[in-house]
């Protein structure tokens, strides 16, 4: 078949393979993009728990009037709370830093994809255009 004796077909076959080698890594980017979305919102739903814990150990707090031992024991238990609410806060912008992250990695990798979906279609209208000379061609010869 002509096809076969176009000089331009390994370059073809090695765009078509770049083309599905960068499809691979969008769609792994944006697999990480959606675990990464999910982290976030689990380190939200730690962040509202931590706040709540806070509050109820405030209430707590103010039912120990009057007895200093008590009193002590629950300002202690507030800090702890109050110091796991900033680590769990410290956790969610973390996560929404990589999340924000891992949204550029994906532009990036669409923008790869594009490029090579670009140089695989110059190659695919060279090729078009190589069929239609050699078409020509025969053309001309049988008239």
């Amino acid at each position: 078949m002509t096809d076969d004796r176009y000089r331009l077909r390994p370059l073809r076959d090695a765009r078509e393979r770049t083309e599905r080698v960068k499809r691979g890594e969008l769609a792994a980017a944006i697999g990480d993009a959606a675990s990464r979305a999910e982290g976030v919102m689990a380190a939200e739903a730690r962040v509202a728990a931590a706040r709540d814990a806070v509050s109820a150990a405030r209430a707590a707090r103010e039912t120990c009037v009057g007895e200093a031992h008590r009193l002590a024991g629950a300002e202690r238990y507030v800090e702890r709370r109050r110091r796991a609410l900033a680590a769990a806060q410290d956790e969610l912008a973390r996560a929404a830093a990589a999340r924000d992250a891992q949204a550029g990695e994906v532009d990036a990798a669409r923008t790869r994809l594009v490029g090579a979906r670009a140089d695989r279609e110059v190659i695919e209208r060279h090729f078009a255009a190589w069929r239609e000379q050699k078409a020509k061609e025969r053309d001309r010869r049988e008239d």
